[in-house]
């Protein structure tokens, strides 16, 4: 199965007077894993005049902001009303064919459906591109344990699969821990 593992860097929690900075999606194939390093990759920022947040996560995305002023070479920077069509673009590259102008895409990731895809739909084009199937992969259900009084989060879901338990809060590194994560479960 083919899917992508979607993370999103937001300046607060609020979909609506809270805005986008960063995308990450990292392609991956669990009857053709290639090694990490080779699946591909899409990254970009989110650019505006100004950006709306909550001081928390302005105060978290500092090295994010000073990257987005400066137009740090070697990183792509898009308005969100043509994000979706790049998006698009990079994965008719990767193999994906379009059903009546958009396409449909398996998607896991972290909290995904209730926080990352709402923000997407409500800032960005990307659903006039994108379909997201039904089912979302969520890796927290596959590191629960008995006792959880709630699904972990991805930091201690890295911490049970082995793996170092920091949370980098890019999103492409975190979308590339939610690949690490399922393969840990799913290719054994």
């Amino acid at each position: 199965m083919k899917y992508l593992s979607i993370d999103i860097e937001t300046v607060g929690l609020d979909v609506i007077n809270c805005d986008i900075l960063e995308f990450g999606a990292v392609l991956d194939d669990l009857e053709n894993p290639l090694p990490l390093e080779n699946l591909p990759k899409y990254h970009t920022y989110f650019i505006k005049d100004k950006y709306l947040g909550e001081p928390f996560a302005l105060a978290m995305h500092q090295e994010i902001f000073k990257r987005i002023a400066d137009r740090k070479e070697g990183y792509t920077y898009l308005s969100a009303e043509k994000f979706g069509y790049s998006f698009k673009k990079f994965l008719l590259d990767n193999g994906y064919l379009t059903e009546k102008d958009r396409i449909t895409v398996n998607v896991a990731g972290k909290n995904f459906s209730s926080f990352d895809l709402q923000f997407l739909k409500n800032k960005t084009d990307f659903c006039k591109h994108i379909q997201v199937s039904a089912r979302v992969l969520d890796p927290a259900i596959l590191y629960y344990q008995k006792g959880d009084l709630r699904l972990p989060g991805l930091g201690l879901c890295l911490e049970r699969a082995g793996f170092e338990n920091v949370v980098k809060h890019c999103a492409l590194d975190d979308a590339l821990d939610v690949v690490k994560l399922i393969r840990k479960k799913m290719l054994v």
